[in-house]
């Protein structure tokens, strides 16, 4: 999944859950892990990788800061959006001209599972998931 989407699932986390940070950072992890089993369409491989990483970064930022700040949502809610797009920090080598073959976080390890699909799909997905999020937030927020 995009930046964009685990950033905005995690402030949808962060509204739901009224716990401690010991509980919301590990279930923002989780989350992230959890999105990226369901089929999506990843830019890594794409030739404008870099634009649609730095808009995707960019976006998520703009995003999370603009909802949080103007809900007025809880500190919780933007802990836990950071928590879950932090481990796409894993992206930057597939953007940029380094070792590709290192990832840091667990569901973007060769091996994981990871859901992949065509554009059009995964970007549709992607998309439900950031709209699904922002209703929760909207709909709990405060």
């Amino acid at each position: 999944m995009w930046v964009i989407v685990h950033a905005a699932s995690g402030l949808a986390l962060g509204t739901l859950l009224h716990a401690p940070l010991w509980v919301v950072v590990p279930a923002a992890l989780a989350l992230h892990v959890l999105l990226d089993l369901v089929p999506h369409w990843d830019y890594t491989s794409s030739s404008r990788r870099l634009l649609w990483a730095a808009l995707d970064v960019g976006g998520a930022i703009v995003l999370v800061v603009a909802v949080w700040k103007g809900v007025g949502l809880p500190t919780r809610a933007l802990v836990a959006a950071m928590v879950s797009a932090l481990p796409d920090l894993d992206v930057i080598q597939a953007v940029l001209p380094l070792r590709r073959d290192r990832a840091f976080f667990p569901s973007h390890w060769r091996s994981f599972p990871h859901g992949a699909c065509g554009p059009g799909w995964g970007i549709a997905v992607q998309a439900a998931v950031v709209v699904l999020s922002l209703a929760v937030v909207t709909a709990w927020g405060k």
